[in-house]
């Protein structure tokens, strides 16, 4: 996520991680995109996005959802990567920052995985990433996930490998009509300041996970 031009569209770069390719908004993954964002398992804390009451996501609604990533991109006002399996090539899940403030260099990030990459370290060697480049290339000061309470799975990664803290909660800020109910937001906020030991305990959690899977396929 290098720092982009002023003077023209900004094209977004694929990366490669040790098992994982994240890579610009594609048409080709609109269909698998489409049952990962209705798959109920998948989606347990993100209900309100499964348009389970309208019928699931539409072919429409997937290139209009892609279409505009792809415009944020091009505008610098958000990042989207499409998580792919480097050793399938089969879709992982989306990621990115939904806002990005240059100005006020700050950003929005926020996550989705397929159930089946939910362990693993998938979604560590993702974010370690799309962190990486807010904070060293685009030079942001606060970048800020927001999740469910029930999403125990993100809180762990934020509590305990960024050893981050709740910054506070949002009180019934999204209607869930599956569920019939409002949700809660729960918000937590990491600085620039902050950066280098999250930084530094990623990478030794990547480094244990790459030395775990080795030793497991031998």
């Amino acid at each position: 996520m290098a720092q982009p031009s002023t003077t023209e569209p900004y094209v977004q770069q694929p990366i490669l991680t040790a098992r994982l390719a994240l890579d610009p908004p594609s048409a080709n993954d609109d269909q698998v995109m489409g049952a990962m964002l209705s798959d109920i398992e998948t989606m347990a804390y993100l209900r309100f996005m499964t348009k389970e009451s309208t019928g699931g996501w539409t072919a429409q609604d997937l290139i209009s959802r892609r279409e505009t990533q792809t415009l944020a991109i091009a505008e610098r006002r958000g990042s989207t990567f499409y998580i792919h399996d480097r050793s399938t090539g089969e879709l992982a899940g989306v990621m990115g920052a939904n806002v990005i403030n240059q100005r006020d260099r700050n950003a929005i990030v926020g996550i989705i995985l397929w159930k089946k990459y939910h362990s693993g370290g998938y979604g560590t060697e993702a974010l370690y990433e799309l962190m990486r480049g807010l904070f060293e290339d685009l030079k942001m000061h606060k970048i800020t996930y927001e999740t469910t309470e029930l999403n125990i799975g993100m809180r762990k990664f934020l509590e305990d490998k960024c050893s981050n803290k709740l910054a506070y909660v949002r009180k019934d800020e999204i209607w869930n009509e599956p569920w019939n109910k409002f949700v809660d937001l729960w918000q937590y906020e990491i600085f620039e300041d902050d950066w280098p030991h999250i930084r530094a305990a990623l990478l030794d959690s990547l480094k244990r996970g790459a030395e775990k899977n080795t030793t497991a396929s031998t």
